[in-house]
């Protein structure tokens, strides 16, 4: 019985084979769940977080400073550098290092005066709980210089060493060489971004990469004081941008603009542009006043601004400001408002109504729809009654019967108003469509505004007054792109003003010129450039202003009320291309509430204009053609007659076809005026001297305002000084008068010396 009871037991101690396969798989599977549990763990720690935890790892054992990007150079098309970067010192700080082994109260204290901080505004940013800190961004040669001295224990050891946790940082800043065409570039901001113009559009392709320099640190974050090793991420460049833009010919244009500014006292300034209208690559383009690139925000503009344009704080309906109390102590509302005007691109952010520079557009149209020809005959009594209204011509006492052509160069409104009846609402919003003026042009430029037109069907008063240029308004860009169509041949191009950008390794994008539509054929194209160069050469016509012999100018006035009819506001402007018979370039000026008694665009605006396409035209080496009518102007070298006998003397001169006038009774020359080498008109006087001057000659120049050429000449030579014709303009008729001279009157000159003076012929649009 105990037998049986004890292997009874024994059997149920000893477990079978099955029970054992049981046992070992659950434990074999738990060890695997373990196994698994662990490798998705580790798996979650590595693949999921990994880089997280790297980076506080990393951020815990190291100290990080950057490198910053040097942007990319922006290039006029010749190659100039317009915008360029340079290596400037960043002040940072570790907190951490200046709190174990530095003294912050002498950080700010010796700080302050050096880099023009608040003491209490360094001492907050370098106890900061934080490792990196930046204390100031790009010093000047002059700060950096001292603070290394602060930092020089060989100037002084203690100072040193509380300074330590100060560091530099290497930083880049933006330069502008020439520091012109600021709308144009445009400039960069704190973190060196682009802020406007071509820095902002193409802000991703100039920014670059930046890097960084990486040092070891302990757990408190301080620096190691020996460094295992120090990681260097190198900082990329950014890409170049290569503009359209001709340096040369924006400094023509900007010192012209720059002149018209203050002498027609221009209310809200002027703007211009200079294309190619073979291929809309914009030359040029500018708006005055405008700011310093290189200290956009200096607060010295902003006072002059005030001055010169009696500016101060806006009204409650944001109409024109009252005068400034005091240019010193302009508000912040007062600055933020000037400093919105001179930042602002008129030449694409402006809509204004182009008044007759539109009449091109008109013409081209009538003549492309055969609804008129180059001798069809109008009548002009000096108005035009349109269903209930009468609509004047500028020429109150009408032109009488005239031929189309007569008609835009006597810029009559009632011929333009009737060949726009005679295209109807359809015909003419097709080409105002055409021509782009529906629809921005995309320049690369940020702030481009859209125009402002008919959207629904027009009356026949609508048509009439548009058709030479009112009742909507359009951008300068738009209408010099339209103006180029007209007279390339009938192509509306793209305008253009970013040629390539290129990097280290070669050119990485090309923008070639881009036809958008044909819009008239060649041959209304020929016949417009024919009939636009005589409204310039012409003496009687509307451009007259603008003519320069050998030029071959073409172009038209304009004229546009501005704002309440009644207000007397205009915008003088006047638009020109040359040579007419091949244009090479167009230049379209825009003169905003002229505070002068003649507003008119032919009056002030056109020789601008001519004054700029002569300036261009010499510069890029376009010959000048005279037609027979025209006499070249012919200068001559003074040649050095000096210690010559007085007969051989006279002799030379005069053979350089020259005047001679001889002072004294000697026999040889000892002096002469003009000096050698300079060049003179023919027909001009020198003056010879056989006898030492006791006392200096002298002359006092003459007011020569409002003088005819014949009167201007005469004044001159009796005063023994020589007259030269300068500028635009068709001077040799009796009506013209004298508006500037070369030498101010009043001011004292030598004999002989050569006085240029400036003609105008009274005009209307």
């Amino acid at each position: 019985m105990v037998i049986i009871v004890i292997k009874g037991i024994d059997k149920l101690m000893k477990p079978s084979l099955n029970e054992i396969k049981r046992r070992t798989i659950i434990m074999v599977l738990a060890v695997i769940c373990a196994l698994v549990a662990l490798v998705v763990r580790v798996a979650y720690w590595q693949i999921i977080r990994g880089d997280e935890l790297s980076e506080k790892a990393k951020a815990q054992q190291q100290g990080s400073s950057i490198i910053t990007a040097s942007r990319g150079n922006i290039y006029d098309r010749n190659g100039k550098v317009l915008a360029e970067s340079a290596s400037v010192n960043t002040l940072i700080c570790n907190p951490e290092d200046v709190k174990a082994d530095g003294d912050a109260d002498v950080i700010a204290a010796r700080l302050s005066p050096v880099i023009g901080m608040e003491q209490e505004d360094i001492k907050k940013l370098i106890t900061k709980n934080a490792r990196y800190q930046v204390i100031k961004k790009r010093l000047s040669n002059e700060e950096s210089e001292n603070v290394k001295k602060l930092l020089d224990s060989n100037v002084d050891s203690k100072i040193a060493k509380a300074f330590s946790g100060i560091y530099f940082e290497d930083d880049s800043k933006r330069y502008y060489p020439f520091n012109v065409a600021p709308h144009i570039l445009g400039f960069t901001g704190y973190d060196n971004n682009g802020i406007q113009g071509i820095e902002l559009t193409f802000d991703n392709e100039l920014m670059g990469r930046n890097g960084s320099i990486e040092t070891n640190q302990n757990a408190n974050g301080t620096t190691l004081k020996q460094q295992q090793a120090e990681y260097i991420n190198s900082a990329s460049k950014g890409d170049d941008v290569v503009l359209t833009i001709d340096e040369t010919i924006q400094h023509f244009l900007e010192k012209h603009l720059e002149e018209a500014v203050a002498e027609d006292k221009l209310k809200e300034g002027a703007a211009g542009i200079v294309m190619n209208p073979k291929t809309g690559e914009l030359l040029a383009m500018s708006t005055k006043p405008d700011f310093d690139l290189n200290s956009p925000y200096s607060i010295e503009q902003f006072q002059k601004y005030a001055i010169d344009f009696d500016y101060g704080i806006a009204d409650g309906d944001g109409a024109t400001p009252a005068p400034t109390a005091d240019p010193d102590n302009l508000s912040d509302e007062v600055i933020a408002s000037m400093r919105n005007k001179m930042w602002r691109n008129k030449a694409i952010s402006d809509t204004y109504e182009p008044g007759s520079t539109f009449k091109i557009i008109t013409a081209a149209a009538a003549l492309e729809e055969n609804v008129v020809s180059l001798d069809s005959t109008f009548y002009c009594p000096g108005f035009k009654i349109v269903a209930d209204r009468k609509i004047g011509c500028a020429n109150s006492e009408g032109h009488g019967p005239q031929t189309f052509v007569e008609g835009i160069r006597n810029s009559c409104n009632p011929v333009f108003m009737e060949l726009g009846l005679r295209l109807g609402y359809e015909k003419f919003m097709e080409y105002f469509s055409a021509f782009g003026l529906t629809e921005k042009t995309n320049v690369e430029l940020v702030g481009e505004a859209s125009s402002i037109y008919y959207h629904n069907q027009m009356s026949d008063v609508d048509i009439a007054t548009s058709s030479f240029g009112q009742g909507f308004q359009i951008t300068p860009i738009q209408l010099i792109t339209a103006v180029s169509a007209v007279i390339n041949g009938g192509e509306r191009m793209r305008p253009q003003i970013v040629k390539e950008i290129r990097n280290s390794n070669g050119v990485i994008r090309t923008y070639e010129p881009e036809v958008i539509s044909r819009v008239i054929s060649e041959e209304t194209s020929q016949k417009m450039r024919e009939i636009l160069e005589s409204v310039v050469a012409l003496p009687t016509s509307t451009g007259k202003n603008a003519y320069v012999k050998g030029c071959r100018i073409g172009g038209k006035t304009g004229t546009s009320e501005k704002g309440n009819r009644n207000e007397g506001k205009r915008i003088a402007s006047f638009i020109g291309f040359a040579p007419a018979n091949d244009p090479e370039i167009v230049c379209l000026i825009m003169l905003d509430e002229p505070q002068i008694e003649n507003k008119y665009g032919g009056t002030i605006a056109a020789p601008i204009v001519g004054e700029i396409i002569e300036d261009v035209l010499n510069y890029i080496g376009v010959e000048k053609q005279y037609t027979e009518s025209e006499q070249p102007e012919i200068k001559v070298e003074i040649p050095d007659v000096r210690e010559t006998d007085v007969n051989e003397a006279r002799n030379e001169v005069a053979d350089k076809n020259l005047y001679v006038k001889v002072v004294g009774d000697g026999d040889k020359v000892v002096d002469q005026l003009p000096k050698p080498g300079i060049m003179l008109k023919e027909n001009s006087t020198v003056i010879l001297y056989t006898e030492k001057q006791s006392k200096t000659e002298t002359v006092t120049v003459p007011d020569l305002s409002g003088m005819s050429v014949s009167d201007a000449k005469y004044t001159l030579e009796m005063r023994g000084l020589n007259f030269e014709v300068v500028g635009a303009g068709h001077s040799e008729t009796g009506v013209s008068y004298a508006v500037n001279q070369s030498v101010a009157a009043g001011e004292i000159v030598s004999p002989a010396t050569v006085i240029g003076v400036e003609f105008r012929q009274v005009t209307s649009d």
